[in-house]
């Protein structure tokens, strides 16, 4: 909290240097118009090191009720569930509330709801509201243009402006309210229309505000309970006329509108899963700053400015070096910075990928002699034109090794700049050297998806051995290879069954969560056990210890288990 001074802190320090040359408390009083005796308290202030402008004091926990220090009893509730009446009074104070806080004392707040004259049923509620949530009780004060409701308590204002922001452009929708239930987001938004919205007769709700972010907020949470929000953005002047005199005011306003009646007929299109949204336009904009790419769970996808965003695919990362667009620039990183930051994030297993890491070995190498002396397990990620050198020289660092076999077809290989032989014979050489090894075939359609190729490929493997997992993914248009239609989540299956009839005891259809049934599984292949569970990366059940052992059967199950 912050200490109030009747000098500045250049005063202060004068009192400091004037009392070392040894100048008389009456002197230096008389030089800064104050008395002899404040000025011996200010160098006892100083001498004892509190001559600061802010100090740190506990809260004071009195029973169920906390306190600031010199706050009067009682104070606010130690505990509040977040119930309706909660929900109500945030929704009320987002769209009429503000923290006031006074110059001349600056550890003091008064939480205050402004309304106009005629809205005294809203007065009455707020203050009902108060009392039953946090116990306290408002005063009602008329002003020229308003009537407020204040509740002079320092610990309940900051606790509004610490959950919504103290003033209009800096308001905010509380972060717990996007994961309450449905009744408290329906209060806490009934409650923000009423205080500073509006509703129609044919269901149309508007409500308007100068903050962004709590525009996107109420936004979010209209289309969490079904409604597709439209949201406004308008440009304001800088000052307008109020009741005869010029005031500032924000330079944009934000108006949110939703539908809580469904027969409303608005240019959209409605499926199970989406809001398909018409689009009046593409513009660019320049910009400066950093760019996410976020990873979420299940379906990995997520609303960036409610447009619904997937993740992007690989070539972010594969193509860094030579196409700016990727806009993910590389960085210096040590091997033990790396291996430092598999441990920050809770990883079992540190892996070498991109471009192909086959052409940087030695740089494999050296991360992995750390991670491995740090508890971790090692996997290669790469394109399978190994050599027998490098397959030794990785070998006493290297768990796991996994192999894209992108087509059987040479002519398609050399499509790709490569040769398929070389790849076939590396699928052989790395089992031949004890990795632990996995295939992944991208099936792409009007590519590689013909039964006749994928059975060539199962085959392949199984005589290799049957044991090697068989990934059959599902490709999607981007970048630059947007001809191919995508994947169906039955191509898969089938690319499954033809692996399974091969004799591969282990096939699974990746990266279409939800959508292919038993493929995304482990199974024993003796007793057909449901081992492993999972949905996307998403492990739901690990029915296979440290042992590798089938619990039902006991068969030995092959793989890298911990």
């Amino acid at each position: 909290y912050r200490v109030p001074w009747g000098l500045s802190p250049e005063e202060r320090a004068g009192i400091a240097e004037a009392t070392a040359r040894g100048e008389s408390s009456r002197l230096i009083g008389i030089s800064l118009g104050k008395s002899a005796s404040y000025v011996r308290h200010i160098r006892s202030k100083l001498a004892r090191g509190l001559a600061t402008n802010v100090r740190t004091g506990g809260l004071l926990v009195e029973g169920d009720t906390l306190r600031f220090p010199n706050e009067h009893r009682p104070g606010v509730p130690a505990t509040l569930p977040l119930d309706e009446d909660l929900a109500r009074l945030l929704g009320y104070y987002c769209a009429e509330g503000s923290v006031i806080s006074n110059k001349n004392r600056p550890n003091s707040h008064v939480l205050n709801f402004s309304f106009g004259h005629c809205e005294t049923a809203l007065v009455e509620e707020v203050s009902r509201l108060l009392v039953r949530s946090l116990d306290v009780k408002a005063a009602h004060v008329g002003r020229s243009t308003t009537l407020a409701v204040t509740v002079n308590k320092s610990s309940a204002a900051l606790l509004f402006k610490s959950l919504a922001g103290a003033h209009a452009a800096g308001k905010h929708v509380p972060r717990v309210f996007f994961n309450a239930r449905r009744p408290i987001v329906e209060a806490f938004l009934d409650a923000y229309v009423e205080g500073d919205g509006h509703r129609y007769a044919n269901g149309k709700v508007s409500a308007t505000t100068v903050s962004r972010e709590l525009a996107y907020g109420v936004a979010w949470l209209a289309l969490k309970l079904g409604y597709l929000p439209s949201l406004y953005e308008t440009a304001m002047p800088e000052q307008a006329t109020i009741q005869g005199r010029m005031v500032n005011r924000a330079p944009r306003q934000y108006t949110v509108v939703w539908y809580e009646n469904s027969a409303a007929k608005r240019k959209v299109v409605e499926t199970e899963d989406f809001y398909l949204v018409p689009l009046r336009g593409i513009s660019f904009i320049d910009y400066e700053g950093d760019v996410y790419n976020m990873e979420v769970e299940e379906e990995h996808n997520y609303l960036a400015g409610f447009f619904a965003i997937s993740n992007c695919q690989n070539w972010l990362t594969s193509q860094a070096l030579r196409d700016d667009s990727a806009g993910t620039a590389p960085r210096a990183m040590s091997a033990e910075r790396l291996v430092s930051m598999a441990r920050e994030c809770g990883a079992k297993m540190v892996g070498s990928s991109y471009n192909e890491p086959l052409i940087t070995a030695e740089w494999a190498v050296e991360v992995f002699r750390k991670a491995r002396a740090a508890g971790f397990k090692t996997a290669f990620i790469s394109n399978g034109n190994a050599t027998p050198q490098v397959l030794d020289y990785l070998r006493p660092w290297t768990d796991c090794y996994k192999i894209d076999l992108k087509t059987m077809s040479d002519r398609g290989y050399r499509q790709l700049g490569g040769v398929v032989g070389n790849i076939l014979e590396t699928v052989g050489m790395v089992h031949e050297r004890g990795f632990w090894e996995e295939i992944v075939t991208l099936v792409i359609p009007g590519f590689n998806d013909s039964e006749e190729e994928l059975r060539s490929a199962a085959e392949f493997i199984a005589s290799v051995s049957t044991d090697i997992p068989w990934h059959v993914t599902a490709f999607h248009q981007d970048y630059k290879m947007t001809e191919n239609a995508n994947t169906s989540p039955e191509q898969l299956i089938r690319a499954c069954e033809i692996g399974r009839a091969a004799g591969l005891k282990f096939v699974y259809a990746g990266n279409l969560p939800g959508r292919v049934g038993r493929w995304e599984n482990t199974h024993c292949p003796a007793c057909d056990e449901l081992l492993v569970e999972r949905y996307g990366y998403i492990i739901r059940k690990m029915g296979v210890g440290a042992d590798g052992l089938c619990p039902k059967c006991r068969t030995k199950i092959p793989g890298v288990w911990a």
